[in-house]
């Protein structure tokens, strides 16, 4: 059915379960909404953290990985209490603490290293390109506030595409 030059890329177009793919393409979706609101408006809506966490239920309740998704729930939650941690001290947003916390949730444990190195370099990328006044940022006094959900979201499609395509 694939001719060779698409095998390579089977794993990315389409898996062997096809409403996984559609349940990531979805979510992958909801992260490019969520980056562009984040950039333009600094504001990330409850409304889509409640459909990246109900994507999660969903692919959890068709995979039959519940044990899982317990891990990946606590390691969400102490990723939380970090992060509103951070609110708190004024670093971070409350809708970057959620959002934070939803990609944890997807991501999980394992594959936290790989996620937490694509959001530094994504990150660091993206100040880098505030200071330059490419990409949209606020000033603050002598600081730049950057948003942090652009980042979030570009490293938890990185991770979902890396580690189901190239770890597995």
């Amino acid at each position: 059915m694939w001719s060779p030059f698409f095998r390579p890329l089977r794993g990315i177009i389409w898996q062997e379960r096809p409403l996984d793919t559609l349940i990531d393409g979805l979510a992958c979706t909801t992260l490019v909404f969520v980056a562009v609101e984040d950039a333009r408006r600094f504001r990330i809506r409850n409304g889509a953290i409640l459909v990246l966490v109900g994507l999660f239920g969903l692919a959890v309740w068709l995979s039959g990985t519940d044990q899982d998704a317990i891990w990946h729930g606590v390691f969400a939650t102490l990723v939380l209490v970090l992060m509103f941690g951070a609110f708190a001290l004024g670093l971070v947003g409350a809708g970057d603490a959620k959002l934070m916390a939803a990609a944890c949730l997807w991501i999980g444990p394992e594959n936290a290293l790989l996620f937490a190195m694509a959001l530094l370099c994504l990150t660091g990328l993206y100040g880098v390109g505030a200071k330059l006044r490419v990409l949209p940022a606020r000033l603050d006094g002598h600081r730049v506030k950057i948003p942090f959900g652009p980042s979030i979201a570009l490293a938890w499609i990185m991770t979902i595409v890396l580690s189901s395509n190239v770890l597995n």
